[in-house]
């Protein structure tokens, strides 16, 4: 290594610079370097009767920039480091990573050349900080359609588009997808994997990916995704294997004695209206579960000792400890011979291939021909208001979470408005709706994002009179956030959510929001009763028919929280 002194005349850009990328800032460089001097060495190599700059190309521009305003000499001294060629570029790669990110296009090229030189992902990692997971990223937006790397390096499409059109070798099917989606990281991955299965599937908890690529199936990797999940290739030969799991746990389900299991394409429209039963059988307890509950009641005796306000909602450990509890008593739980006899079992895939098992009566209940002997509606009106509320709230909060489905819910309300049937779709997006309000006592201990209050958040710092041009140099992850958050902000409080949406989203409900003592406190004590006989047995109800009604929803309260109990309004969701 050798540092000396060059005039800028004898300087050029080196064409093996890795950072190529559009130069800001060379003012206000300038501007030091005359008040200051050059303080870094620049980094070249021997180029002909000149020399190469690697490493300060912005500031050999600034220094001939102050020359060119008369403020330097022409035969300014500049101090350079003088390198051999290979070692100059790795120090070039080595500044700018250190110092502030480089451009996507400056690193492919430069990794690029490493990895030509024979370096391995991982001696590319160590050298400059980096993972090899990150370097092997990098090498694969390598392998782009050369138009297509000219636009990253351009700015004429984001990361985001370059890291989607990496889901396929085939340069040419990429360039005519750029062709027709350009800078559409949405529609490109569509285009790409819609044909696929995405490796996060629920149907590869029925058959697990080993078993698939035993049968001769194949993955693209996606490397770009935060678990370096991916996509099987043959959806054919996925669900040829789903068949096969779910006729072998129809079978399952016969040996068990039940007299008729039936697989249904998809779940029925009436599926919660159906006769659904419970397991009625308890076993007793094994040794090792009645110690385990015996501590599990001690621990939560001895938090609510120390802290009298500690309940399940506001206390971390005592609901780790109920949850426990439940899941103890839900293993005890089975369904007797009788409950089989007069049953049928139904199996569907839902949302994302999630199998669901429902065990039905085929009795239908005796109807009382009076009308007087009717029973009265169990929630009130204002009280199933506030349930749709919750269920609005908890959509919400999904949709402003997943700024694809936001896009396909704003694509459909504009063809269903187009069609010019959209005036009182369910799809629906109204831009004067109300804010939604629910009762705090309702919502206590849920922990549920206030899309309303982010929106509001996020739109303060937009300025009303340019709008479109802060849009415009917005970053693209952060334009996707706030359009899926405004979306869901548009959804109307009036609209029924059709049953698609709320599967499409994958919303579990219950881990979301449970029904508790404020809940039920609201219901009639009758109601309550009836619940009790419905979700436990004529016993519970009779032993609880004297408590007082705060009492008796508190206990109604702890009873169901042990079954995972939702009111029939929220299972649609």
């Amino acid at each position: 290594m050798t540092i000396t002194t060059i005039a800028p005349a004898d300087l050029k850009l080196s064409p093996l610079n890795v950072r190529k990328s559009k130069r800001q800032h060379i003012k206000a460089l300038a501007d030091d370097i005359a008040a200051h001097g050059v303080i870094h060495n620049l980094v070249a190599y021997k180029h002909g009767k000149g020399f190469a700059v690697v490493a300060g190309g912005r500031r050999l521009e600034a220094i001939r920039l102050l020359q060119k305003e008369g403020r330097l000499p022409d035969d300014f001294a500049v101090p350079v480091s003088i390198r051999s060629k290979k070692e100059a570029v790795e120090l070039s790669l080595a500044e700018n990573q250190s110092r502030d990110d480089m451009h996507p296009a400056d690193a492919i090229e430069a990794y690029g050349k490493l990895a030509a030189d024979g370096l391995a992902s991982d001696d590319i990692a160590a050298r400059f900080g980096v993972t090899p997971a990150h370097v092997n990223r990098i090498l694969s937006l390598a392998d782009l359609h050369p138009d297509i790397r000219a636009a990253l390096a351009k700015d004429d499409i984001g990361l985001d588009a370059a890291k989607a059109y990496t889901l396929t070798d085939d340069q040419e099917r990429q360039l005519r997808l750029f062709g027709e989606f350009g800078n559409s990281a949405h529609m490109v991955r569509n285009a790409l994997t819609d044909d696929k299965i995405a490796t996060d599937s629920a149907l590869f908890d029925l058959v697990p990916l080993a078993q698939y690529i035993e049968a001769g199936g194949t993955i693209t990797r996606d490397l770009f995704s935060g678990d370096e999940g991916g996509f099987a290739d043959t959806a054919d030969l996925v669900w040829s294997l789903v068949q096969q799991r779910l006729e072998a746990v129809r079978e399952e389900w016969l040996a068990d004695g039940w007299p008729e299991v039936e697989i249904v394409e998809r779940q029925p429209d009436n599926f919660y209206s159906l006769n659904h039963i419970r397991p009625q059988g308890l076993r007793d307890l094994t040794e090792a579960e009645g110690a385990r509950l015996s501590e599990l009641e001690g621990k939560a005796e001895a938090i609510t000792e120390a802290d009298s306000e500690a309940e399940v909602w506001n206390n971390a450990e005592l609901r780790a400890i109920d949850d426990e509890l439940g899941g103890i008593e839900k293993a005890r739980r089975y369904y007797t011979d009788e409950q089989k006899a007069d049953a049928k079992v139904i199996m569907f895939l839902g949302y994302n291939g999630a199998l669901t098992i429902q065990p039905m009566c085929l009795r239908k209940a005796k109807r009382s021909k009076k009308a007087d002997d009717r029973k009265p509606e169990r929630f009130s009106r204002k009280l199933a208001e506030a349930m749709h509320r919750i269920k609005l709230l908890v959509v919400r909060e999904a949709v402003a979470s997943s700024p694809e489905f936001a896009f396909d819910l704003m694509l459909a309300a504009l063809i269903e408005d187009r069609l010019a049937y959209g005036i009182n779709s369910p799809l629906a997006l109204r831009t004067n709706v109300r804010p939604v309000q629910v009762d705090e006592n309702l919502l206590a201990g849920v922990t549920m994002i206030d899309v309303e209050e982010e929106a509001d958040k996020s739109l303060a710092v937009l300025n009303r009179e340019n709008v479109l041009e802060q849009l415009a140099s917005l970053d693209a992850a952060k334009k996707r956030d706030l359009f899926a958050c405004l979306i869901a902000v548009l959804i109307d409080p009036s609209s029924a959510l059709p049953a698609d949406i709320l599967q499409r989203l994958g919303i579990d409900m219950s881990a979301k929001w449970r029904p508790d003592k404020a809940f039920f406190a609201r219901m009639t004590k009758a109601s309550l009763l009836d619940l009790l006989r419905e979700e436990c047995d004529e016993a519970a109800a009779q032993n609880c028919h004297k408590l007082a009604k705060p009492e008796l929803a508190e206990e109604v309260a702890r009873r169901l929280s042990e079954n995972g109990w939702l009111p029939p309004l929220l299972h649609g969701a």
